[in-house]
């Protein structure tokens, strides 16, 4: 249900009640909290200060009490007489008069003289209660005595001098807690640990727990809790070192819990109520809104199902639900207008009205269906991209559509069907039964479409591939017949030839061809010993040592069959793998050289690379983190390109090249003498070595024309700076004659064939050995 429109309404009408009723408890707990503490402080200071009044005013009352008896004439004569009836009869006296609980007269020794109660004390022990009091003499201390806690002040008895002291002192009992409870409204505790002495306002002393614990540590269990139910404050009273005295003053929190907890009950009890009205109304605000809603939603349903002339059928309640349901009507003219349109573009070409690929094996299957003989012809345009490069897309496109025009035209008298499938690629359907000798119809259409066009005034002649299957339609599916077709075309512009008819076979060598690409990449990725390097050295001429070698790739399948080099590269440069395939070589051949170079070999290796390498931006930085990785110096390495590649790419090779040579790698240019370098741009070639192509060296003992190529090419190679290489050398005449024209170097199966790192090595050790 929360799912749906009027579920989410009601949610949140009911989260906001929710939220509210939330944010107005936490407020209210704050708010009460803070209010409680704030009033509870100002309460207790409020008591602590009433207290300090009461004890202010008994003070008062002690000294004016101790001073009149000081002052009294007959006192002083009783004292100077030493008439201790006399002074006995006045100290009683006058602590009836102002009800003091205590009436004490010390000699100046500290002996006690006389008193108005009986203590269980030697009247020696005052001595010391004397001195210590007489360090704050007229300032009322707490002492105990005879665990008895008391208010006292201590005055001298002058006659005029001093002649005796006067102790004057009220008792402070469990009555004074109770008195001062009733007007501090708070618990009142006088705890004189040290002298065991506790008086205090509660009715019933705790047993187990002292006062002071009972106040700091009784809880009592709330609905958010266990809580402390006093707050409590301790003041220190003047007494005597020892023998401190303090007074508790302990508020009560019961009551405040219990308005909290009333108030928190009130504020849940109203969210409650609140939800419910909430969740009454907004179910009636979501019945309201949702209803239309859904009838819309079944109009919806109707169009995706192809009812465009279904109705709203309902009342629309609202002007909002009125202008929805007028957008959904004409949304559904607007959609139908539309579904034709693309109906329509989806299975025909923009440009030239023909069909495209999906909708042209749609048409074959349900033309082969009746089990007719079709020739289907794959036509492609040559050329077309450098017509859009040099006169415009435009031009092009005009093109395009004059050759598609001139297809429909001819295809329209045999009741064929045409399609584009491609940027310059036509296909057409010709019924075998209109087209009896196909090979003369493919001829005419040919011919038709190489006649001259007349575009924006331009005579533009066109050329073209063209690729021909003729075949029983129940035999083969329109995706295999369409597929034969493109790979007759690619045969026909491979051979270089307008025309070319499928051959059985063909589909199967182009699929393993497809099977080999697929296997080269797992192969890459398992790096399991499918693909390995091999060794072929290079004669060092001058030295007669074995320092260079050129790495070649192997690939031995699983089964056991090997895959030829020419083979698995050139499908590797169509399909793009070739990058992954030189990152793998460079890889394993830094990793070798730095190998033999812990073994205390010193080895150049060259690696092959493509132009589409040297083109790639991570080649540079793929080679240079191997050389850093493997601690390689970039003089052993030397990058090998042939005259095609440099030729294809020539402003962008030389740019890669300089940078490659940042690395102190060496450049050799593989191949030459074959292709088109010319001796302009040879010189701008930043190339270290040129490698003289086998075809010069295979019979170079027997050809004097070889011989003068080899002779000239060794002398401008070592004019321009360059090394020179001849690779394919097959015996020792062609060798020798290589030593007398001064070659640098020389490679071939004269002296080894590619070899694994292992058997490289063992060779190496025989060679030198023998040398």
């Amino acid at each position: 249900m929360i799912h749906s429109l009027r579920g989410r309404i009601i949610a949140l009408c009911v989260s906001l009640v929710l939220l509210t009723s939330l944010v107005s408890l936490a407020s209210s707990w704050w708010s009460t909290n803070r209010f409680n503490d704030q009033k509870l402080r100002e309460d207790i200071n409020v008591a602590e200060n009433v207290f300090k009044q009461y004890l202010s005013a008994k003070e008062s009352l002690l000294l004016t009490a101790a001073k009149v008896l000081t002052a009294d004439f007959g006192f002083k004569q009783a004292i100077a007489t030493q008439d201790a009836d006399t002074i006995s009869s006045v100290l009683n006296n006058h602590s009836r008069r102002i009800n003091a609980d205590l009436m004490l007269l010390i000699d100046l020794s500290g002996q006690l003289v006389s008193a108005n109660t009986e203590f269980n004390h030697t009247p020696d022990e005052f001595s010391a209660l004397m001195n210590e009091l007489l360090i704050d003499a007229e300032q009322s201390n707490f002492i105990v005595l005879d665990q008895t806690l008391y208010q006292v002040i201590l005055l001298p008895v002058r006659a005029p001098r001093t002649v005796a002291y006067s102790l004057v002192g009220f008792e402070i009992n469990d009555l004074v807690a109770a008195e001062l409870k009733n007007l501090t409204t708070m618990d009142v505790s006088f705890i004189g640990e040290e002298d065991g002495v506790v008086e205090t306002s509660l009715t019933k002393q705790p047993q187990s727990d002292s006062v002071l614990a009972h106040f700091n540590n009784k809880t009592t269990q709330r609905i958010f809790g266990e809580k402390p139910v006093y707050r409590n404050r301790l003041v220190e009273l003047p007494s005597l070192p020892g023998h401190f005295v303090s007074v508790l003053l302990s508020a009560d929190l019961t009551q405040s819990y219990r308005e909290f907890e009333q108030l928190f009950f009130t504020i849940i009890v109203l969210a409650a109520i609140t939800v419910v009205i909430g969740v009454l109304a907004s179910g009636i605000l979501a019945k309201n809104l949702t209803t239309p809603l859904s009838k819309l939603t079944l109009l919806a349903q109707q169009f995706a199902r192809g009812n465009y002339k279904a109705e709203f059928v309902g009342k629309k309640q609202s002007s909002e639900i009125t202008t929805l349901v007028d957008a959904f009507n004409n949304m559904g003219n607007d959609i139908q207008e539309r579904e034709q349109q693309i109906s329509f573009q989806a299975s025909h070409d923009s440009l030239t009205g023909f069909y495209t690929r999906s909708a042209m094996l749609e048409s074959m299957e349900n033309l082969f269906a009746e089990g007719a003989e079709y020739t289907l012809v794959a036509i492609d345009i040559r050329g077309l991209r450098h017509i859009n490069d040099k006169l415009g897309p435009r031009i092009g496109d005009d093109c395009l559509k004059a050759v598609a025009e001139r297809i429909g035209e001819y295809s329209a008298h045999h009741n064929g069907v045409n399609a584009r499938i491609g940027g310059d690629e036509f296909l057409t359907l010709l019924p075998a039964d209109e087209t009896k000798q196909f090979k003369d119809a493919v001829m005419k259409l040919v011919t038709q479409l190489q006649a001259g066009y007349l575009i924006q005034s331009l005579n533009i002649t066109l050329r073209f591939s063209v690729g021909v299957v003729h075949c029983l339609s129940q035999n083969v599916s329109p995706e295999d017949l369409m597929r034969r077709s493109l790979i007759a075309v690619d045969t026909a512009s491979c051979e270089h030839k307008t025309i070319h008819y499928y051959q059985e076979g063909e589909d199967e060598e182009h699929l393993e061809r497809l099977a080999i690409i697929d296997e080269l990449k797992q192969a890459l990725v398992d790096d399991d010993g499918q693909l390995f390097m091999t060794y072929q050295p290079k004669l060092n001429i001058k030295t007669n040592c074995i320092d260079k070698v050129e790495s070649l790739i192997r690939w031995q399948r699983k089964d056991g069959q090997w895959v030829s080099p020419e083979l698995f590269i050139d499908l590797a440069e169509q399909s793009g793998v070739i990058v992954e395939l030189t990152s793998w070589v460079v890889k394993t051949v830094v990793s070798q050289v730095a190998a033999w170079q812990q073994q205390g070999i010193t080895m150049q290796a060259a690696i092959n690379v493509s132009a589409q390498d040297i083109a790639y931006p991570s080649f540079y930085s793929h080679l240079a983190k191997q050389l850093e990785k493997h601690a390689v110096n970039g003089r052993l390495i030397t990058i090998e390109l042939t005259e095609r590649d440099m030729i294809e790419n020539e402003e962008q090779g030389i740019k890669a090249l300089e940078n490659l040579k940042t690395l102190g790698v060496k450049i050799s240019l593989d191949d030459y003498g074959v292709g088109q370098t010319s001796l302009g741009r040879l010189k701008s070639l930043p190339i270290d070595e040129l490698k003289l192509d086998k075809c010069f060296i295979l019979q170079l003992d027997q050809s004097r024309q070889d011989q003068y190529i080899v002779q000239s090419t060794v002398t401008l190679g070592h004019q321009l700076g360059f090394s020179v290489v001849a690779e394919g050398v097959e015996n020792k005449d062609s060798l020798d004659i290589l030593v007398q024209n001064k070659c640098d170097y020389a490679q071939g199966y004269y002296l080894s064939r590619p070899l694994k790192s292992e058997q490289f090595l063992q060779w190496l050790e025989v060679y030198n050995e023998a040398s």
